[in-house]
């Protein structure tokens, strides 16, 4: 196999040598240049710049935490010695890139197959770039004009569109009404088994794929294959049951695979594992962001504490609250919605009785995500509406919303067919 050597083009070991003495001579001037040198800027030096910071950060001696340090002179302009070290990290990310495509070329995978690398190679870029400005010291008054800037966007994009809703839709519109649509943050969705979380949030992810927003599907409880097939029956108008046991119009689903081909197109569904960890699904939302050019993902994960037996802790309580985090930076990092199910305990639940609690209490034993999330959503048994059946009264309840008000909007499931609507308005 061919190799390629370009990383190694991109560094500059006087520069990293002066960016340090400078350091050295005035420790303050870590502090200031932080923001642009992540520790990955440093390639030939890396542990002297480890051991400087560690002396800084614990405020003991500089000039005993590096060898030769004497010998090096420091930068006349510090500031710009740092940008550039910043400047040729992310070139080795792309030099990176480049050889690792370049190195495939030669093998003997497809054309597409390359396509579909080079995808993975750009969102692994760029998730390492972002990950350079986490932590980054941001004074409100440099973000006052992004912030004036977006308000005129969205006043403008409102005009041009007559929709007045910013974040990604759900479809339910007395929900988006109150949500302004899924924005960026961590959403909860939270109710008793066969409640009808699975088939929100896939009547979720399909409104918002048919809108143009690519959707990642992490499923723990459905086969994707399973997933596809209630799409596919939701929107055919078929019991599920029946085309597990042979009796369901396949003329009929074909008509709605054919429907809902533009929106599977960007509906990517991945079937988690005890091994698969947030980061690989954030690389695996930016691919889909670069493939269809967009601007956001949404992102669902069916369901939390499932996902959360990766977390590392002995307690699922723990192990949760520890997903929560790292669900919640992941739509910071991405800068969309991430819509996670949750059980509720089994008080909260009131598991075998139909029914269910909305109260954000019932998420106590779910490791307190009343706390990590930006908005909770119960899905619970009507107490009041009666519906004949098999259609059940269904209320999705906002107890939270760091967005706006809370409220409850009544719905009609159908559980035969996987679809749930909002109650007309009489």
């Amino acid at each position: 196999m061919n190799s390629f050597q370009l990383v190694d083009e991109f560094k500059d070991i006087e520069t990293e040598r002066g960016v340090i003495a400078a350091i050295a001579t005035r420790p303050d001037l870590y502090w200031e240049l932080l923001d642009f040198l992540p520790a990955e800027a440093f390639i030939a030096e890396s542990l002297a710049w480890q051991n400087l910071a560690q002396a800084i950060e614990t405020e003991k001696p500089v000039a005993a935490s590096v060898t030769g340090l004497t010998e090096w002179k420091p930068a006349a302009d510090p500031k710009a010695a740092a940008q550039h070290l910043a400047d040729l990290y992310q070139r080795r990310l792309l030099a990176g890139l480049q050889e690792n495509l370049a190195a495939a070329l030669y093998g003997s995978r497809p054309a597409p197959e390359l396509l579909g690398l080079l995808d993975e190679e750009v969102a692994r870029v760029q998730s390492a770039v972002r990950e350079t400005h986490a932590g980054k010291l941001q004074w409100a008054g440099d973000l006052i004009g992004n912030v004036l800037a977006e308000a005129e966007n969205r006043q403008l994009q409102r005009q041009e569109t007559g929709n007045a809703i910013s974040g990604v839709a759900t479809g339910l519109k007395r929900v988006d009404e109150l949500l302004n649509g899924l924005g960026t943050g961590l959403y909860i969705l939270a109710g008793a088994p066969g409640a009808g979380k699975t088939t929100l949030s896939l009547q979720i992810a399909q409104h918002a794929a048919s809108t143009g927003t690519p959707v990642v599907y992490v499923t723990y409880e459905n086969s994707p294959s399973n997933l596809v097939l209630k799409a596919l029956c939701a929107r055919a108008k078929i019991p599920a049951s029946q085309v597990e046991r042979g009796f369901g119009n396949t003329q009929a689903l074909r008509w709605a695979a054919l429907e809902l081909q533009p929106i599977f197109d960007k509906l990517a569904i991945i079937e988690g594992n005890s091994k698969l960890t947030v980061g690989q699904v954030r690389g695996k939302a930016l691919q889909a962001q670069a493939r269809h050019k967009a601007g956001r993902c949404l992102v669902v994960f069916d369901y939390l504490q499932r996902a959360a037996h990766t977390a590392g802790y002995d307690q699922l309580r723990y192990n949760v609250s520890a997903m929560a985090g790292e669900l919640r930076d992941l739509a910071n990092r991405l800068n969309g919605p991430v819509l996670a199910i949750s059980s509720q305990n089994r008080s909260g639940g009131d598991y075998g009785k139909g029914g269910g609690s909305a109260t954000l209490d019932s998420l106590k034993e779910s490791g307190d995500l009343e706390y990590s999330a930006d908005a909770v959503m119960f899905l619970r048994m009507s107490e009041k509406r009666q519906i004949p059946p098999p259609a059940r009264a269904v209320d999705i309840v906002l107890a939270k919303n760091r967005f706006g008000d809370v409220g409850m909007v009544p719905l009609v499931f159908r559980p035969d067919l996987g679809d749930l609507r909002e109650e007309a308005v009489r």
